[in-house]
């Protein structure tokens, strides 16, 4: 039982990671996304612990990616 909740837990914060990086990189594209996310001590203060964490755990070639799109 144990290993189910933690699998399906993994499988949601999965999913949140990618859902909060789709945001935070349309909002690289979308000034008015952005500063919505600027103005939101909280919300800003997310995506730059996930921005944080993203950088930690994406491999060199997938951020350079990114960055490209950008």
């Amino acid at each position: 039982m144990k290993k189910a909740i933690a699998k399906e837990n993994a499988k949601l914060n999965t999913l949140y990671k990618n859902l909060s990086l789709s945001i935070f990189n349309e909002a690289q594209n979308n000034e008015e996304l952005n500063n919505i996310i600027k103005s939101s001590p909280k919300i800003n203060e997310s995506f730059q612990k996930l921005v944080a964490i993203f950088n930690e755990t994406t491999p060199k070639n997938t951020k350079s990616n990114i960055k490209d799109k950008e």
